[in-house]
């Protein structure tokens, strides 16, 4: 039951995002050609390739609107996939069914006859290229298996950094602060971390 409740939450977040224009951002990650792998090297390092139109990339100069926007997109899709794990795909399949049903009911009333049926078909042929471009983003922008990242920093670390740290929530906030910050610089160094956190919770050091 838990598990299904999971399911139906993350359903209703994919649903939120593609509402919200976030499919066309998908289709705006594939027309761009972004792309972002993690591969795992001897002693367990992760060496991160990030490519836009061909070419590779860092997020450090890849300050272009595309990409800025691909990586808000990269954002606010990590933070369902995080909480869903690899459940992922049956959510976004329910997501899907339920706006299928949505649009039959939206349809019933409106037109009759061979039109209808017509219209309704091409709609939802429609609907169903909009989730195929969403899964098939996430998918080419690294987000399968996100869920099991590791911080670049462990708590210890942290409070080395910003040794004034004091006891409570903020200690999650700073931690939820490296793994957004994670998620918007993929590849990005320790050092430029260390100097986000710096600058953002500054009256902690």
């Amino acid at each position: 039951q838990k598990t299904l409740k999971k399911i139906i939450n993350a359903a209703a977040d994919f649903s939120r995002l593609i509402q919200n224009g976030f499919d066309l951002s998908a289709q705006s990650i594939l027309l761009s050609g972004i792309k972002i792998k993690e591969t795992k090297l001897d002693g367990g390092k992760i060496r991160t390739i990030c490519k836009m139109g061909g070419k590779n990339v860092t997020s450090k100069v890849a300050k272009d609107p595309i990409w800025d926007h691909a990586m808000e997109f990269r954002l606010l899709t990590s933070k369902v996939l995080e909480r869903i794990g690899p459940l992922w795909r049956a959510a976004l399949v329910l997501s899907l069914v339920q706006s299928l049903v949505t649009l039959k009911d939206d349809f019933e009333y409106t037109i009759e006859g061979d039109v209808f049926e017509e219209s309704q078909d091409e709609i939802r042929q429609g609907l169903i290229q909009q989730y195929d471009t969403f899964a098939v983003a996430l998918q080419k922008i690294g987000l399968i298996g996100i869920w099991d990242r590791k911080p670049i920093m462990d708590g210890r670390e942290v409070k080395k950094v910003l040794p004034k740290i004091p006891k409570g929530p903020i200690f999650r906030e700073i931690m939820d602060e490296q793994d957004s910050w994670m998620t918007v610089n993929p590849g990005g160094s320790k050092d430029a971390l260390i100097l986000h956190l710096q600058k953002v919770f500054s009256s902690f050091m």
